[in-house]
């Protein structure tokens, strides 16, 4: 069994295929990957799976692109970063959705301290906000102080690592901070009850979690891409079967009890598919992007040259709902 799930931990399943790198983030929605690990669905699908965990899916892409791992998982944000800067040239390197995994509203919150006073989000103004950049946390905060119409001059917003936010909040060097689980969890288990306040709106954003191959392990490898999204559909499986008993893996996995696990109380709707929750999160990337200066390269092609569906279309049809064309174009020939 495999829960170390610090930052940096790494583990390997031993079969008789070829070993698959697989680099993921500590986050709620990548529940999944945790129960596939857990309760043996990679090696059941005959998968040799080498295992890492990043501080973040920004540090997932780069490795991807980087060709340290052949399948990276993250939320669309640094995804559609990553392309709007490096479009695709049909080489071996470039990153194809294959399937999402999660669809949920409760993955990430913008939170404050009680202590300090900040019960609403207008009380931001002329605060110090945390967040990492580059990520879904700051794709959330454009969208928060759309919908409470903050002026974002009027906020200090720090750039910090994912698992710094916690201490820098409780240490005052930040009076609020966009959060995902677990670090919200792990937040509130380091204070009295109440002790944290969750700032209305954070719900504004829609989460996917998304599986991204490189080209080349999808054109070389397309057995081990179905055997892989089998083994996801037998994890979520096993989720809809047993909720408390995929809860209290998590919670063991870092290191909470299941009473602190999690700020709500039922778990994300875990799905395999390509559908058009996704194709709008794209789409609405691409739009704050463009809005707020990111390093876009012309000319673009099409969103939907992003998803590669035919590995979940040939595993499970109906969980493919996008008016897909043809294929992505196929690596040049050296």
């Amino acid at each position: 069994m495999c829960l170390a799930l610090a930052l940096g931990a790494s583990c390997a399943h031993a079969s008789t295929h070829d070993p698959v790198r697989l680099f993921s983030v500590a986050y709620l929605g990548d529940l999944p990957t945790l129960i596939a690990l857990d309760e043996g669905s990679f090696q059941r699908q005959g998968l040799d799976v080498v295992f890492e965990r990043r501080q973040s899916g920004k540090q997932t892409i780069q490795a991807l692109r980087a060709g340290e791992t052949d399948i990276a998982l993250m939320a669309p944000t640094p995804l559609v970063l990553d392309l709007l800067e490096t479009p695709h040239t049909g080489g071996a390197e470039d990153p194809l959705v294959i399937a999402s995994l999660v669809y949920s509203s409760r993955l990430n919150h913008v939170v404050a301290l009680r202590r300090h006073d900040i019960r609403t989000p207008t009380d931001l103004a002329d605060k110090r906000v945390g967040l990492m950049a580059g990520t879904n946390a700051e794709f959330l905060w454009w969208l928060f102080t759309a919908l409470h119409r903050i002026d974002p001059e009027e906020v200090r917003v720090i750039d910090l690592p994912a698992s710094s936010l916690p201490q820098a909040l409780l240490e005052g060097d930040i009076d609020a901070a966009v959060l995902w689980e677990p670090w919200t969890s792990r937040v509130e288990t380091m204070l009295p009850q109440d002790g944290l306040t969750f700032l209305p709106g954070s719900n504004i954003y829609t989460e996917n979690w998304i599986l991204v191959a490189s080209r080349g392990v999808l054109q070389r490898r397309p057995e081990t891409i179905q055997r892989l999204l089998s083994a996801y559909q037998q994890a979520i499986d096993a989720i809809d079967a047993d909720p408390k008993g995929a809860l209290a893996t998590y919670a063991e996995s870092i290191e909470l009890d299941t009473l602190h696990a999690l700020h709500d109380d039922d778990l994300p709707l875990f799905g395999l598919s390509l559908d058009w929750s996704l194709l709008a999160s794209l789409q609405q990337l691409v739009q704050w992007a463009e809005d707020t200066g990111k390093p876009i390269t012309e000319p673009q092609p099409g969103i939907l040259s992003w998803i590669d569906a035919r590995p979940l279309q040939t595993l499970l049809p109906a969980a493919v709902s996008l008016p897909m064309g043809a294929a992505p174009p196929e690596v040049s020939s050296p």
